[in-house]
């Protein structure tokens, strides 16, 4: 196969949908060797955070000299970006060559879609021969087709609303479910603060034997300066008080990195080779778009991939904190699987026009019932044929001192970033 080929190969597996269980991924490793037992693994889930903290541990880790793999999803500019090898893609003759490699295994398995690229994934590290793999959850965690790694650590970054016709509608359903990738005896760390999550996680570690670790209880973050050019925060344990340069903007990445550095200094007790001056470096130089990224400064032009209400809340609370008073020209897009109107009714303080968007993906809500949608919501604007147009009339409008703000899904921003290139 060729690149082109390949990647319609993986796409084609999505009509199969998901499937649960983890016999097919557990029966695909054993046929390929347990790729997944050559290297050490950091497994990470969690409702929103997930890739930014993993971005923020794999940028220490590559600091201290670790040949380290982050796996990710979904991707934002190319298929390739799922596949992250000391802070790049995997190559497309590389991913084309893993493709057809794997293609007669899956097709005799049934994998699906996500079972595939995990599975490409984790040989893939094997065959470059890392140290370490940083392996962001898919979805939920227990029947997740990452959670067949026996990892060095589990990490969960916070609980919130989200796939709740998969995961459960309630918080703490969702919680047992991402609990699902603790394993007996692995240390957890969270940064989870909902109560009815905390005691979840606690139970499940409990019954694990798993240590675990909790933010604003054994570790905490102070945020100390911000701008749009970075930000410093105070880490403190019950040993040490730290300060961080962070380059990942928003109050809501100092917990996520509070919770990246609580996981670096555990594992460097438990032996690894890791410095402070290591943390410094990863988190000052971690690069993760799409999370409130600032792409330019003419108009300013902000991107962040939120697409659930608790992600909004953090994009609320960034804006707030950053660009106080300033209204923005909203691009938005959102899927309809999400919550439109509580996503749109946290924004709309903040909003001086919209352009409605959908991005090209059928669970998309149409911009025409999303501009319907905002305009009950007292907003002013209009629906646009595609994620371009809407990003280049905002852009077109947009006069000294206007913000143009792309959000309510990564798809979205996805779009947004590849027509402005």
């Amino acid at each position: 196969m060729n690149y082109d080929e390949a990647v319609g190969y993986i796409h084609a597996l999505g009509r199969f949908g998901s499937k649960l269980g983890l016999e097919r991924m557990q029966e695909a490793l054993a046929r390929l060797g347990h790729p997944e037992r050559k290297y050490k693994v950091l497994h990470v889930a969690g409702t929103n955070g997930k890739g930014s903290t993993s971005a923020m541990l794999a940028s220490v880790l590559r600091a201290a000299g670790y040949k380290t793999g982050l796996y990710t999803s979904p991707y934002l500019d190319a298929f390739t970006d799922r596949f992250g090898l000391d802070g790049a893609d995997i190559g497309q003759e590389a991913l084309a060559r893993m493709v057809t490699q794997l293609k007669p295994l899956a097709d005799e398995l049934g994998l699906t879609q996500f079972e595939f690229i995990t599975a490409l994934a984790l040989l893939y590290y094997a065959q470059s021969q890392v140290d370490i793999v940083v392996l962001e959850v898919g979805l939920g965690g227990r029947f997740d087709a990452t959670n067949v790694v026996v990892p060095a650590m589990s990490i969960i970054t916070n609980i919130g609303f989200d796939h709740m016709e998969v995961l459960g509608d309630t918080l703490p359903k969702i919680a047992f479910e991402k609990a699902g990738i603790i394993k007996p005896g692995i240390p957890v760390v969270t940064a989870t603060m909902d109560e009815s999550s905390l005691s979840v996680i606690a139970e499940v570690a409990g019954a694990n034997a798993a240590s675990l670790r909790i933010l604003s209880k054994d570790f905490s973050a102070t945020s100390l300066t911000s701008s749009l050019g970075g930000q410093t925060f105070l880490y403190q344990n019950e040993e040490v008080l730290l300060e961080f340069n962070l380059s990942l903007l928003g109050p809501h990445q100092v917990q996520n990195a509070a919770l990246a550095v609580d996981a670096l200094l555990w594992l460097r007790e438990l032996g690894y080779s890791l410095t402070v001056r290591d943390i410094e470096q990863g988190l000052s130089a971690v690069r993760w778009p799409g999370r409130f990224e600032v792409v330019a400064e003419h108009p300013l032009l902000i991107m962040d991939g939120a697409h659930n209400t608790h992600g909004v809340t953090s994009l609320v609370k960034a804006l707030t904190e950053l660009l106080p008073g300033r209204k923005v020209l909203l691009v938005v897009g959102i899927m309809r699987d999400k919550e439109p109107r509580e996503m749109l009714s946290l924004l709309a303080p903040h909003v001086k026009r919209f352009y409605a968007s959908a991005p090209k993906l059928p669970r998309a809500t149409p911009a025409g019932e999303l501009a319907a949608l905002a305009s009950t919501l007292g907003l002013t604007g209009e629906h646009y044929d595609s994620v371009a147009e809407a990003l280049g009339a905002a852009v077109n409008d947009a006069t000294p001192g206007d913000i143009v703000l792309v959000a309510g899904s990564l798809y979205t921003v996805s779009e947004a970033r590849c027509a402005y290139s």
